[in-house]
């Protein structure tokens, strides 16, 4: 009789599911069907929703179906958690933590640390280590959205984002050879990109993690970086679902990433 097969703990971040189309929205379903499956325990860091929602149109209605199997999936076997982003920030100080299911928010005070098949996880969304991020930003742009009735134009923003990293942080330029190429339309400009690893590799060194996880960018990566003696320890960013369809499985003896439309391991390491 063959081993029975050990199942992953699977990570993903980034929905942003007000902007699918119907292909894209099929396609994470299998996928959830894939985590039912296969996954021992499912974690979302961040962004699943939008508010307000891109399209201006009300989250509930479009998305109660999503929301819905996601609130089952303990009841499927799957523990889940979710770990609330920047563009569903408005959702901070919803806190649930029943029997396999977890919504929180984290920050530099209370981050979410797991021991997970022999290793300690640090996980938070990435927005704080932003230049931009400054809570009263996102309060503001609530109350513009009141005040106005419509969105605050978000190229507007985009182009706030850029200037305020350039003249606060200068990133080190140069790609890590084993750094995943990203794809068109990331969250983050990869110019900008070193800044979420350089944040990993302090909390690496100071609290002594096998593995920092970040959504937030969109660009998917597994970055070693050394440890201490000859320990490795890794930089892990999940990507998204809005130019990529990326996750990551983490076993006690490897750890991947991957491209669910694809099919394809773009990474994979052993421990």
């Amino acid at each position: 009789m063959s081993p029975k097969r050990e199942k992953p703990v699977i990570f993903t971040s980034d929905l942003h599911v007000d902007r699918w189309d119907r292909e894209r929205r099929d396609s994470f379903f299998r996928f959830l069907d894939h985590v039912e499956r296969t996954a021992a325990e499912f974690f979302i860091i961040g962004d699943i929703l939008d508010f307000p929602a891109a399209k201006g149109q009300s989250v509930w209605p479009r998305h109660r179906d999503l929301i819905t199997r996601l609130r089952e999936m303990p009841a499927a076997g799957v523990p889940f958690t979710y770990i609330i982003g920047n563009h569903d920030i408005s959702l901070r100080g919803i806190e649930i933590a029943e029997a396999g299911f977890t919504v929180t928010y984290c920050d530099a005070k209370n981050p979410v640390e797991r021991d997970l098949l022999g290793k300690k996880v640090y996980m938070d969304h990435g927005h704080f280590h932003d230049p931009l991020f400054q809570d009263h930003i996102y309060d503001a742009m609530d109350f513009l959205r009141d005040v106005t009735g419509a969105a605050v134009d978000r190229k507007a923003v985009d182009f706030l984002k850029d200037v305020i990293r350039i003249f606060q942080r200068r990133p080190k330029h140069g790609a890590d050879k084993d750094e995943i190429p990203a794809r068109e339309e990331v969250g983050v400009p990869d110019r900008f990109l070193k800044i979420w690893e350089q944040a990993a590799e302090q909390l690496l060194k100071r609290m002594r993690y096998d593995i920092v996880m970040f959504g937030h960018t969109h660009a998917p990566a597994i970055v070693e970086m050394p440890g201490q003696g000859r320990k490795s320890q890794w930089y892990v960013n999940t990507g998204d679902w809005v130019a990529h369809t990326t996750f990551v499985e983490l076993t006690a003896k490897k750890m991947a990433l991957k491209d669910w439309a694809a099919g394809e391991t773009l990474k994979e390491v052993a421990f």
